[in-house]
């Protein structure tokens, strides 16, 4: 009887509350177009649907795209830097890979990797298939590359701030991208050596690409003359296009190549322990002592 009394109250709560909130939004409303469109009474009134329709909906759609993009951009960044931090995330996503993809379970894919940090740590650490191992170098090297031209950009802007005017000559066009490139790859360094504030050190990246990317945008929304951007000056002349092309090939190599070194030690190391459990193992039991009549 008692659940039977509560169930009407609260959906009279729900209705009262819903209520209140459609009266909210059309008050407000109401005043927008009494103080801000300057709109008389009955006109205001009137012309509360075209303003929800026209202003508040077009507006919110502009709001909406430009914050799933800035969250697209944040999610990405931020499972990359997860990545980096930690020497077990490439046998983590095998092991993703193999649980929920395999099964066709999408949704719980994803929702995992969000929660990257979060997943347990496998025993090992080098991934123990050749797809997922040709998986994680090809991803290793597109994201170098990635970050070698945002950084690269990064790194200019900070100097063209500082009232620095970089030349573009062949110097500078190994050093940016050698610079740019040290920022993340230093946060794998501090993984491979179990340093404990690696994920500290790589969360600062995310709001660097966001900053990059908004200074990026707000100069070519007002078609800013005074802003330089250094791939534009780079790609504007074929030589220079070049010779950094051909060093990005190269240095965004050499995560990949210290990744492999690192697999080779772990795997060497687990066949050698695998080795030692064996022999100790395999070892004959110590014959018997045997007593002596005194």
């Amino acid at each position: 009887m008692a659940e039977q009394t509560a169930s009407p109250s609260r959906g009279l709560v729900k209705t009262r509350l819903s209520l209140a909130i459609v009266l909210v939004l059309v008050a407000w409303t109401y005043l927008y177009n009494l103080l801000i469109k300057e709109q008389g009474p009955i006109k205001a009134f009137f012309g509360i649907m075209d303003t929800i329709s026209d202003d508040f909906v077009v507006g919110a759609i502009l709001t909406i795209g430009v914050g799933l993009g800035i969250v697209a951009v944040f999610s990405i960044t931020k499972l990359y830097t997860q990545i980096i931090a930690d020497v077990h995330s490439f046998r983590m996503i095998e092991e993703l890979i193999l649980k929920c993809l395999t099964e066709r379970r999408v949704r719980e894919f994803f929702s995992k990797l969000l929660n990257f940090q979060e997943l347990p740590r496998p025993e090992g650490l080098c991934p123990t298939r050749i797809w997922s191992l040709l998986f994680s170098f090809v991803f290793i090297y597109v994201m170098s590359w990635i970050y070698v031209v945002l950084f690269s950009e990064a790194l200019f802007f900070v100097s063209w701030s500082a009232g620095v005017d970089l030349e573009i000559n062949a110097k500078n066009l190994l050093f940016m991208p050698t610079l740019a490139l040290a920022i993340p790859f230093s946060a794998r360094v501090m993984a491979y050596m179990r340093y404990p504030y690696a994920q500290d050190y790589a969360d600062f990246m995310p709001g660097a690409v966001f900053v990059l990317l908004v200074v990026a945008a707000l100069g070519q929304l007002f078609e800013s003359d005074d802003q330089v951007y250094f791939l534009l000056r780079v790609f504007s002349e074929t030589e220079n296009t070049i010779v950094f092309l051909k060093n990005g090939v190269l240095l965004a190599f050499i995560p990949v190549f210290f990744e492999a070194m690192f697999w080779l030690r772990e795997l060497n190391r687990e066949a050698a322990a695998f080795e030692n459990a064996a022999g100790i193992d395999d070892a004959p039991a110590a014959a018997p002592a045997i007593e002596t009549a005194p």
